[in-house]
């Protein structure tokens, strides 16, 4: 490998080690890089960060992002739990499943796994625990349940491997709306077995009270409306997973100020400035992890990757177990886009070499590294639902083996059987 290819990797890894934040990692050590290689100038380097977020595609990042906030404000995900705990309300664990339910329809608004934990998992904690749930439990399962956010779309994290790879966003998300119904329904499964023991949790109601889910249906309905309009748009091939952005930001904003009146002039600029803080960091990253990643290309290691799988006679059993563990490794100590950013532009060739199709590998690496999310020593959504929560991290994550073993199980069924998901596309 050239030298400037060394200086690249050392670089990076010593300064993630010195505790500089993975943007500024990455832009010095491919500054230093550049420096190292003599016969490409520096202006490259502005050049490519410019080229990587010139995009019409990552656009929806912002629109997303803004969306989700406008909503979470204007008191959606409060009816949408409402609304599920008067129709589970009845089922014995119905405040674990109403978190997971609850989760999974705020992801098809939010995009983010943070987000999502935050939003619902911090409602809910406080339900549960009046429930008599071991609140250790409580907080993981909303930990857990917030990583549909980022596989239930629109899903940021897709709209960010679609544009880095040239996959199409559209059927990323239509794969990844099946999988992650599958996910949920692992999880709900999961949380069955879990309390199996626990005989204190209760049923809320003996009976459905139809008087009461009329009510919450007809209260939550805009809600309910909005992820139906955004991805049947989408589906249907009416607007662009960008312009959907547009439009889901536009319909909260009506449904914020003129259906549920929540909303405010103070609160929608608060949630502007705060989309605009998240969305210039993800952006960032977007751009130095481009450059990152063309540098490497440049050295010649996609090709010499290929070579390696060419010479080794990988097939693709044993090329997704060597990528689910390099991801699950990663996603223990970076966070999701960076690692997208980083590897899925030398990965998905060879993957693709392999006769694998690049929807499926996309849907596969972002479930991947969801599931990072809530894995030590990192893991953001352990640290959201500690925040919350205010319980310690080592006891959270006890409470769910269970549910480890499970996401471990389904990642490899969603790699070696893509007809699971890949129907649908």
């Amino acid at each position: 490998m050239p030298a400037y290819f060394i200086v690249l990797l050392v670089s990076f890894f010593v300064l993630l080690i010195l505790g500089l934040p993975i943007a500024w990692s990455i832009a010095i050590s491919s500054a230093l890089s550049l420096l190292a290689n003599g016969d490409l100038p520096l202006v490259v380097m502005s050049q490519r960060l410019f080229v990587a977020v010139d995009s019409f595609t990552l656009l929806a990042i912002p629109f997303f992002i803004l969306a989700g906030d406008l909503m979470l404000q204007g008191g959606i995900s409060r009816r949408l739990i409402h609304l599920a705990a008067s129709l589970m309300g009845w089922m014995k664990y119905s405040m674990a499943y109403v978190t997971i339910v609850a989760s999974a329809f705020f992801g098809a608004i939010s995009g983010s796994a943070p987000a999502t934990a935050a939003a619902i998992g911090s409602m809910m904690q406080s339900e549960m625990e009046k429930d008599r749930y071991d609140p250790d439990f409580a907080a993981f399962l909303g930990a857990i349940s917030g990583t549909l956010g980022i596989i239930i779309p629109p899903s940021i994290a897709m709209v960010v491997f679609g544009t880095n790879t040239g996959t199409s966003v559209s059927k990323l998300f239509t794969a990844g709306a099946v999988g992650g119904v599958m996910i949920a329904l692992a999880y709900c499964l999961t949380t069955k077995f879990s309390l199996r023991k626990e005989a204190e949790i209760q049923a809320r109601f003996s009976s459905v009270n139809w008087r009461e889910v009329r009510f919450a249906l007809k209260d939550a309905v805009a809600g309910i409306f909005s992820p139906v309009i955004i991805l049947g748009g989408i589906y249907a091939g009416i607007f662009t997973p960008t312009e959907a952005a547009v439009i889901a930001v536009i319909y909260s904003l009506i449904v914020g100020f003129f259906v549920y009146r929540e909303l405010t002039a103070k609160k929608v600029f608060q949630c502007i400035v705060n989309s605009a803080v998240t969305s210039g960091m993800v952006l960032i990253l977007v751009a130095t992890a481009s450059l990152f990643s063309w540098i490497m290309t440049v050295a010649g290691t996609g090709a010499l990757l290929q070579n390696l799988v060419l010479s080794s006679h990988l097939n693709k059993v044993t090329f997704f177990l060597i990528v689910n563990v390099i991801y699950l490794i990663l996603g223990m100590i970076m966070e999701t886009i960076p690692i997208i950013l980083l590897t899925a532009p030398i990965l998905l060739p060879i993957a693709v070499m392999l006769g694998i199709d690049p929807v499926h590998f996309g849907v596969v690496t972002v479930f991947n590294l969801a599931f990072g999310i809530v894995t030590p020593p990192f893991g953001m959504n352990l640290f959201v639902a500690s925040g919350y929560s205010k319980r310690n991290l080592a006891g959270m994550v006890r409470k769910g083996k269970h549910y480890y073993i499970v996401g471990f199980a389904l990642i490899l069924l969603l790699s070696l059987c893509p007809q699971l998901i890949m129907w649908s596309t």
